[in-house]
């Protein structure tokens, strides 16, 4: 299982603290979210604090959650800033298919996010073009919202559609991760799992992940 934080939870004014002591604690690849004030409501990040993340943290993978319908604009930029790996909303494009090919021959893994509401069925096409697939267990946009409990029936849904296109690619979630849902989303068969309020909104980075490693090993 693969824990990346987010660090939109993070404190925005001492960013590189708050992601330092995560790496400190075992962290390889943190989740950064872009929000564009369009297709999603909020704003967050854009392309030059994944140009610094990667200066400061160079063996750290940048996993970008793009929250745009601008993927003109977007894809390029974040691209050239040094993501590696960039995932776009189904939602938001009608070139699926185009921007799959730019990122993987620009040398990005490509990631496909799906909605709440989106039919898991809609990836059929893509399926052996993808690094990875994200399932939004919450509605894009905003940290600290509750997660949603028929992620589980969806990540199912996914796996028996990958299993039937004989493609094992990564399940990431994405929402109201924390020590109850963790353990309900691993179960489901998610092999990545985003945490932003649960890792940095409760005092001790390194103790709240040890904590989530802790829960997800008892499982096993």
């Amino acid at each position: 299982m693969i824990i990346a934080p987010s660090i939109l939870n993070a404190d925005n004014l001492n960013l590189g603290r708050d992601i330092k002591k995560a790496t400190q604690a075992g962290i390889t690849r943190f989740h950064i979210d872009i929000m564009d004030g369009h297709f999603v409501p909020n704003l967050s990040y854009g392309p030059q604090l994944v140009q610094d993340f990667k200066r400061e943290f160079p063996l750290v993978e940048a996993e970008i959650h793009l929250m745009s319908d601008n993927l003109e604009t977007m894809i390029p930029a974040f691209t050239q800033a040094g993501a590696d790996l960039l995932e776009f909303h189904f939602e938001a494009s009608k070139k699926v298919e185009y921007w799959l090919d730019y990122l993987a021959s620009n040398g990005v893994k490509t990631g496909l996010v799906l909605n709440p509401e989106t039919d898991v069925n809609v990836l059929k096409p893509y399926l052996k073009e993808l690094k990875q697939v994200l399932l939004m267990s919450v509605h894009p946009g905003f940290g600290g919202q509750k997660y949603i409990p028929e992620t589980a029936d969806k990540i199912a849904q996914l796996k028996q559609l990958m299993k039937d296109a004989n493609v094992n690619i990564p399940i990431e979630v994405d929402g109201g991760i924390n020590d109850k849902t963790a353990p309900l989303a691993e179960k489901a068969g998610a092999n990545v799992l985003v945490c932003g309020s649960y890792i940095f909104k409760n005092g001790d980075i390194a103790g709240q992940i040890r904590k989530l490693e802790g829960i997800l090993n008892e499982g096993h």
